[in-house]
């Protein structure tokens, strides 16, 4: 990997070097997709909340490119009508962290590591995302969130705060 900041976005800006799996977050409970790399245990994961009114599948190719750098990127396909709540998008976004963090993924039996666990959003997602973690910062039971990013976040109601 490169070593200077030029040099590593050119070469992040590129697919990375993992084969990527798509999956059904269905499947275990709650709607949305699951990207992951072919193989790996103890791997990094995202849980990605979308734009208003946004389908999933318009972050396919953010989400696979993710995956194809060795991260577990997934996205709950939920309150995705005109008036989503943006608590229980949060809520999705934590329960989606949840679900792939104990739950074996791919036929190799892909594993996230708990203490490598990051939030992120675009608009809606993204407000809901900076939610989610400062929910989790307030529930010692959780897995701490290592990363939140954000892509034009909405604001959210309700707002987020840690106290």
């Amino acid at each position: 990997m490169a070593s200077k900041p030029k040099q590593l976005l050119a070469e992040l800006s590129h697919p990375g070097p993992h084969e990527v799996l798509r999956g059904n977050l269905a499947l275990v409970g709650l709607p949305g997709v699951v990207f992951t790399p072919r193989s790996g245990l103890g791997l990094p994961a995202i849980a990605f909340g979308h734009g208003w009114l946004q389908p999933t599948g318009s972050y396919r190719h953010l989400l696979r490119h993710l995956a194809s750098w060795g991260i577990v990127a997934a996205a709950p396909a939920t309150q995705r009508g005109p008036l989503p709540s943006h608590r229980l998008l949060a809520g999705d976004l934590l329960t989606t962290l949840d679900l792939i963090t104990t739950v074996r993924l791919g036929p190799d039996g892909i594993s996230v590591d708990p203490a490598k666990l990051g939030l992120a959003g675009h608009s809606t997602g993204g407000g809901s995302a900076v939610l989610a973690a400062a929910q989790a910062a307030e529930n010692e039971d959780r897995p701490r969130i290592r990363a939140v990013a954000t892509i034009t976040p909405a604001q959210t109601l309700p707002p987020a705060t840690v106290s």
